[in-house]
């Protein structure tokens, strides 16, 4: 009986030293599982550190190099292990050097900094670095900065000719005796010059609160009749994206004055658009031209009333050849006549017929003239 407890007590033994070995050798596998995975990540991480185009660096809080990317280097021209024992402060630009210690006192101090950061190539060439860099600390050891920062030359030398384009079309938008708007499809104004303020007599915010309606508002048509919303230039425009030319419109000033302006208007349209997103406007004004021609046209309607036209038969006599007015029944000499019923100036002389008979005859009066 003895012997048999003792049997069953050693088999219990086995299968549980068993169950032990197979839960040993279970968190053995997890455990190697485990480190191939950190393994790889680890190795996913380095990969994406060492050929990341951005500048990555590890430095000490007196700036010494403890760590640059291979990429990093190569981008400055210089080996990877070239910033090995040096200070990130020889890396700099000479302008910006005199400010290393400040940048030093703040990562301390907030334990973190971003900016823009001027380096220096091997070539010698400066290159604008956009940066954020971390204070990390450590338990037991020595605390460093893990820094990263991209490379926005070209962006910055791109972005500064747009505003260096943009600030001369400014310019010469500002300077046109042209009135110009921009108005978006909601009806906001993105952008007016002094001449459409001075055309319009309002003041860019005055524009701005009524651009929906800056046209239609009041506005008149050559005949006098109110100028449509539906007919306006900028309206069309953004319902059609048809540009429209040199529309004629009388536009109440908030001083009650009446000014003539011919309007012009273009679509806005983006490529993979097929309506417009907004429309340029350009105002002319047209109020002195269109006096002067309203005082031309007047001209010639008062020159045209005060011509009387010579028609019908007119009698003239054989002799004399004065004219007999129709309507007086007066009979007048020829010049006269024509002074009173046209805008003719007659002067007199003789032709040469009459010339030669003239001196024909004073020749046979006094035969010792030549």
């Amino acid at each position: 009986m003895a012997e048999r407890d003792e049997e069953r007590r050693m088999i219990r033994d086995l299968a549980e030293m068993s169950h032990r070995l197979a839960e040993s050798e279970r968190l053995l596998a997890a455990e190697r599982r485990e480190a191939q995975r950190l393994r790889e990540r680890e190795e996913l991480y380095r990969q994406l550190v060492e050929n990341s185009q951005g500048l990555i660096c590890k430095h000490d809080l007196a700036g010494n190099l403890l760590y640059w990317s291979p990429a990093s280097a190569m981008e400055l021209g210089y080996a990877p292990a070239a910033g090995a024992r040096r200070n990130l402060r020889e890396f700099l630009a000479p302008s910006v050097r005199p400010f290393f210690d400040a940048y030093l006192r703040r990562i301390r101090e907030k334990e973190a900094d971003q900016g823009l950061l001027r380096l220096q190539n091997r070539d010698g060439e400066e290159r604008l670095w956009a940066y954020r860099n971390v204070l990390h600390r450590v338990p037991d050891g020595e605390p460093y900065v893990v820094g990263h920062a991209v490379d926005i030359t070209d962006r910055a030398r791109a972005e500064a000719l747009l505003r260096e384009s943009e600030a001369r079309h400014r310019a010469v938008i500002d300077a046109l005796e042209e009135g110009v708007l921009v108005i978006a499809a909601d009806g906001a104004l993105r952008g007016c010059n002094p001449s459409a303020e001075r055309i319009l007599g309002l003041s860019a915010v005055q524009i701005g609160d009524r651009a929906g309606d800056i046209l239609a508002k009041d506005a008149i048509r050559d005949d006098g009749s109110p100028f449509p919303r539906e007919a306006c230039p900028d309206a069309v425009t953004l319902w059609t994206g048809r540009p429209c030319s040199d529309v004629i419109m009388g536009i109440r000033r908030p001083d009650g004055e009446l000014a003539w302006v011919s309007v012009s208007s273009r679509p806005l349209m983006r490529p993979e658009e097929g309506m417009p997103y907004g429309v340029v406007l350009s105002l002319v004004d047209v109020t002195d031209r269109r006096r002067i021609e309203r005082e031309r046209e007047q001209d010639l309607r008062d020159a045209l009333a005060r011509i009387k036209v010579l028609s019908g038969v007119l009698s003239i006599c054989a002799s004399c050849k004065r004219i007999r007015d129709p309507e007086t029944a007066r009979w007048s000499l020829l010049e006269v006549y024509l002074r009173e019923h046209s805008e003719a100036e007659l002067s007199h002389g003789l032709c040469g017929e009459c010339a030669e008979a003239t001196r024909r005859q004073i020749q046979t009066e006094d035969p010792g003239t030549r």
